[in-house]
This record gives C-alpha cells, sequence and structure tokens, in this order.
C-alpha cells in the first residue's frame, strides 16, 4: 500500500472511528462533566488556541484538569517547567485538581477533542497541537515546521515516550520522524503501535524509552530512510 493510501485511509479510520464513538463517548463526556462540575465548579472544560499546522490555528476543547487560576502567575508554570517551546508539567505539581490528575492519567482529558478530530482535522493520533508562543520557540531548531506535516492528534509518539522523558531536541526529533512516517512510510502500522503503547502507558503506566520510540518510527519508515544499524540521529 503506498503512503498516500495509507494517508487517506488514515482519515477514513478517523472519521468512522469518531462517528461510531459518539455514541460511547456523549455520555461519558456528559458524566465526566458532571462530576467535575461537582468536585471542582466550573469551568468544566478547558479551551485554548492551538496551532495544528504552521499557519493554521484551531480551538482545543480539553476536560480542565488544573486549578481555576493556573495561568496565573501564582505557579509560575512557565518560569519553572518550559523547555525551550514545550512545558512539560508534572503530575505531581500542585496545579492540578485530585479529579484532574485521574483524567491526565485516564488520557479522559482529551476525549472532548473528538469534536476536533470531526469538525479541523486533526487524528486520533499525531503530534500535539501547540500554543502560538511553543511554536515561536521552537523555531530555535532547524527543520521545526516539519513536526506539522501530519495531523495533529489526542495521542503520540511524544505521549508515550513519556514527555517528563525527553528533552527538547528528542522530543522534537521524534516529532519531526512521526510526520517522515505520515508522509513517505507506513502511518497505519505506526499509529497501530502507538495506540497499543498508549493502552500499556495507561494501564501499566509504563512509558517507551526514546531509543525504542525511534526503532518504532524507523520501523514503518521505507528501507532506504532508515539510520543504518549502530547510528545515532
Amino acid at each position: 500500500m503506498t503512503p498516500a493510501a495509507n494517508r487517506i485511509i488514515k482519515r477514513v479510520i478517523d472519521v468512522v472511528v469518531s462517528l461510531a464513538l459518539l455514541v460511547v463517548v456523549l455520555p461519558v463526556l456528559g458524566i465526566v462533566a458532571l462530576i467535575s462540575l461537582m468536585m471542582q465548579g466550573r469551568p468544566v472544560f478547558y479551551t485554548s488556541k492551538r496551532h495544528v499546522g504552521k499557519d493554521r490555528v484551531v480551538t482545543i476543547y480539553k476536560f480542565r484538569s488544573m486549578a481555576k487560576d493556573a495561568a496565573s502567575g501564582a505557579y509560575r508554570l512557565r518560569e519553572r517547567y518550559m523547555d525551550k517551546g514545550y512545558l512539560g508539567i508534572p503530575m505531581d505539581c500542585e496545579v492540578y485538581t485530585p479529579l484532574g490528575r485521574l483524567l491526565e492519567r485516564t488520557q479522559l482529558v482529551e476525549l472532548p477533542q473528538i469534536f476536533n478530530v470531526l469538525l479541523d482535522g486533526m487524528s486520533w493520533v499525531g503530534n500535539r497541537a501547540l500554543p502560538a508562543e511553543n511554536v515561536e520557540m521552537l523555531k530555535q531548531f532547524p527543520g521545526w515546521e516539519e513536526r506539522f506535516d501530519s495531523p495533529c492528534g489526542l495521542t503520540g509518539i511524544s505521549q508515550v515516550v513519556g514527555k517528563f522523558n525527553l528533552n527538547a531536541e528528542q522530543r522534537i526529533e521524534v516529532e519531526r520522524l512521526y510526520s517522515a512516517v505520515y508522509q513517505r512510510g507506513y502511518v497505519l502500522k505506526c499509529d497501530l503501535l502507538i495506540v497499543l503503547a498508549t493502552i500499556r502507558l495507561i494501564l501499566w503506566d509504563r512509558s517507551m524509552p526514546y531509543e525504542e520510540g525511534i526503532a518504532l518510527l524507523e520501523s514503518c519508515l521505507p528501507a532506504r530512510e532508515r539510520r543504518p544499524e549502530g547510528s545515532s540521529r
């Protein structure tokens, strides 16, 4: 199957799976929203303008997992956790609510983005959508825009490797490599492996080592684009 056919089928799967899951997801959204309202009040949802392409911005929807004043200077999140364009806030940070930690660990926090998949061309699997200020910081890396050569998604290689196990250089490397798979490789195989790794992460809290993530991605590239055995990127 050609890379172009892989890309078409990937989008068809995204739409079909999203429509099929709506019957299940809508009641779950309602239940989680009600629990959130009872436990931590309004707002239930968190919205943010995010780049899903180099020059394309959409509104992302998530369940709120942090304190209402998380964006204020009280927690100094950017000062403490921003690393060259990536904001990685550890789960033990006081900014998370107790319910928010549960939603983050189970990935339920991402569930409202099913509507972004249907309406905004996002995918179930792909690189993270990023705020504009993060994108500006990424411009220090050569080829940074290549991470946007594939649809942004709800889960992806940087999530299953673990954003706290990656420095900024490693994170943009795996994201660029995923986009290369999307453009020229076997993205359906890659997505299936990432979904299985996501399930492992949710159920057993087992992230994937960086080198294993690189190997996964390269196994989905054409043989001519894989690095020689024993070499490093």
